[in-house]
């Protein structure tokens, strides 16, 4: 298993919390796990590191790093504000192929009352709307605020969450794409991640 094939597979792990907040991961558990050298597994732990989902102590090890409101204030008011700029980008420059794969996603949500897939659809759709800008940099940094932001969402009760209103704020977004209204793009998709991370404060307070 390559490096990358490690990093992967432990990512997904610690964002769907089979890796609980603060617990340690043992570097010699992490190889015998994934039939690997200490090579691949340190250079995976180290890219999780900086993207902030552990925390590497010298002479203590690998800890999965906690979730709290303020992790979650923080995600949140850069993601808040690089999702308009995606927005504005993506109303310029998307096109009738990632329309349609925006249109496949809404309709998908519509037949789902599942929040564990109604929130696969949603990064579904963030990412194509993100690829949508053609800037591989802001799709990247916002590929990594998401994956935190999954990771919160998962840490809270799942009961709680409020996903009836998840359709018309797509559809909304999706028709101010057709008509390449950044403005109104951007506006929508702040409000959408401003709903989102009331709804999860709320239950973490």
């Amino acid at each position: 298993m390559s490096e990358n094939a490690v990093y992967k597979e432990l990512k997904k792990q610690i964002i769907l919390l089979e890796h609980k907040p603060g617990s340690v991961l043992r570097e010699k558990d992490v190889m015998e796990s994934f039939g690997v050298s200490r090579t691949p597994v340190r250079e995976a732990l180290m890219r999780l590191e900086m993207e902030g989902l552990v925390r590497i102590i010298p002479n203590v090890g690998t800890i999965v790093a906690d979730i709290s409101f303020q992790q979650l204030k923080d995600v949140f008011e850069v993601r808040s504000y690089l999702v308009k700029l995606s927005g504005q980008l993506a109303a310029a420059r998307i096109t009738e192929e990632e329309l349609a794969e925006v249109r496949l996603r809404i309709a998908d949500m519509k037949e789902t009352k599942d929040p564990k897939t109604l929130m696969r659809l949603d990064g579904e759709l963030h990412s194509i709307i993100n690829g949508a800008t053609k800037n591989e940099v802001l799709f990247k940094m916002l590929k990594t605020l998401h994956d935190q932001a999954v990771r919160i969402w998962t840490f809270s009760p799942e009961e709680a969450t409020h996903w009836g209103e998840f359709v018309g704020e797509f559809e909304e977004i999706a028709a101010a794409l057709e008509k390449h209204d950044g403005e109104a793009t951007a506006k929508l998709l702040e409000k959408h991640t401003k709903r989102f991370v009331e709804n999860i404060r709320s239950q973490l307070i």
